[in-house]
């Protein structure tokens, strides 16, 4: 189960990476493009700010979990 959470992790870190630098790229270059409004729900700077904060911390996260991070000894009765 180890290698299959591992390449999980590896999946999703490239979706990650994907939102870290889109909303970096909004909150650098992307300003004037704020607030966006979808129907019901508007996207906001301070929301944009908040992604840029989270994004990076959960890919950081994903990374050591999927390369960095030494595999746990199997159980020798497994």
């Amino acid at each position: 189960m180890q290698v299959r959470a591992r390449e999980v992790a590896k999946f999703f870190s490239g979706i990650v990476f994907h939102e870290t630098l889109g909303h970096w790229w909004l909150g650098i270059w992307g300003q004037h493009m704020l607030p966006w409004k979808f129907s019901w729900f508007t996207f906001t700077s301070a929301m944009n700010t908040v992604a840029m904060v989270i994004w990076p911390i959960v890919l950081v996260a994903l990374v050591w979990f999927a390369w960095l991070r030494k595999p746990g000894v199997a159980p020798a009765n497994a």
